[in-house]
């Protein structure tokens, strides 16, 4: 089976670049433009792990770790951001312990980062 991972930007050619990307290397993709987009699809559909952006208009990438973490706490979370120097964006990222890269990403490395994910034992807390 497949790993079902879900990416989340606001960016359309971003979800799509990605998404073809990923298709490419075995992953079942899915993708939404926005948090709440996404939550539909979490509750549809079982999700691996999530790439999201950070920065997204109404809700943010860091609202949608909080939601998806309350509901689905096995599902893994990996960051991207355009604001690699916004030291709130940083602190937030620190404080959850999230792996990230800088947006845009090279898609070897954001291939890397998610089979790592993937393969990692799960923690108690989920970060």
């Amino acid at each position: 089976m497949k790993p079902v991972l879900l990416i989340v930007d606001d960016d359309e050619l971003i979800l799509e670049v990605y998404g073809d990307y990923f298709r490419q290397n075995q992953f079942d993709v899915k993708t939404a433009a926005t948090v709440d987009q996404a939550l539909r699809l979490i509750h549809q559909t079982p999700i691996h792990v999530i790439l999201s952006d950070v920065v997204m208009p109404r809700k943010n990438g860091f609202d949608l770790y909080n939601e998806v973490h309350s509901i689905r706490p096995q599902i893994r979370f990996v960051f991207m951001t355009g604001y690699e120097h916004d030291p709130v964006v940083i602190e937030r990222l620190e404080s959850l312990n999230a792996p990230w890269l800088p947006k845009p990403a090279q898609l070897h490395q954001l291939l890397q980062l998610v089979q790592s994910v993937l393969s990692a034992e799960p923690t108690s807390d989920h970060t």
